[in-house]
């Protein structure tokens, strides 16, 4: 019986472990993107940021959010759902980085100055409407402490607010920043 019960709390034990461990590797993987990736600035586009069930956050569109099906190079996967679309970025004159190029495949052979972020487009004949894939990223929802999601709507509204993007080598994107014309709005914490 005694040996009985010792496995049974040994199972728990390790159980709440494993658990414990996928958790933090969650959020360790999210934090090193944050800490370690190579940062770009993406002008937002206001989108309607309501959602009472999720918490507090805004909405974020970005230039890049769509890409016109002529411009994504290699060969489509050949598969229903969501699939990898790989979007170039480079920086311009102003500071502002923009789309460079598009493709289904990662490159290995992207110029100096330029990132490659990871987005995933929907694959079926209602994704492309007039010619342009619409592109998720996974930074398009930004949640904030309560009581700044209201506050950066209504600068949203009248200005360009920025986002400070943090991208990982494997194109992972994370939101580090919010800009209102270079003035820090909010800054995630790393944890």
């Amino acid at each position: 019986m005694k040996t009985k019960v010792n496995l049974l709390v040994l199972a728990g034990v390790t159980i709440a472990i494993l658990q414990s461990g996928v958790l933090y590797a969650m959020v360790e993987k999210r934090a090193m993107i944050l800490r370690n990736g190579t940062m770009i600035t993406l002008r937002t586009e206001p989108v309607d940021p309501r959602d009472l069930l999720r918490g507090e956050y805004v909405r974020l569109g970005y230039s890049i959010s769509t890409v016109d099906v002529a411009k994504v190079t290699g060969e489509k996967p050949d598969t229903k759902g969501f699939i990898d679309i790989y979007v170039t970025v480079k920086q311009a004159p102003d500071g502002e980085w923009g789309f460079s190029s598009a493709s289904w495949q990662k490159r290995t052979d992207i110029p100096s100055g330029e990132i490659q972020i990871r987005g995933q487009t929907l694959n079926n004949s209602y994704s492309v409407v007039n010619d342009i894939y619409r592109v998720n990223y996974g930074i398009e929802r930004y949640y904030l402490p309560e009581g700044w999601g209201h506050a950066i709507e209504d600068v949203q509204k009248e200005r360009r607010i920025d986002a400070v993007i943090a991208v990982s080598k494997a194109g992972e994107a994370q939101i580090r920043a919010l800009k209102d014309n270079g003035r820090l709005l909010y800054q995630e914490p790393l944890y």
